[in-house]
């Protein structure tokens, strides 16, 4: 499956994702962790681009899925 089909997948169901299904897409579109704060897992791309997510378990919040589906969202145009 290509990152657009997994990101597409992940945009229909925003409510119900797990954490690492977004760690997932974040490294298909070149994000890597760069630090862990407590439950705070902050990913980096290109060194000046930041996103911190909470880790929260079973399901993270749909605010921090569509916010990662809007950074990974410029990368398709």
């Amino acid at each position: 499956m290509d990152r657009r089909e997994y990101r597409r997948r992940l945009a229909n169901r925003p409510n119900d994702v797990r954490f690492e299904e977004v760690e997932r897409l974040l490294g298909l579109y070149g994000w890597e962790l760069d630090t862990i704060r407590g439950s705070h897992h902050v990913f980096k791309r290109d060194g000046k681009d930041l996103i911190s997510i909470p880790l929260r378990r079973p399901r993270i919040l749909a605010v921090y899925v569509r916010r990662v589906l809007d950074l990974t969202g410029e990368d398709d145009a």
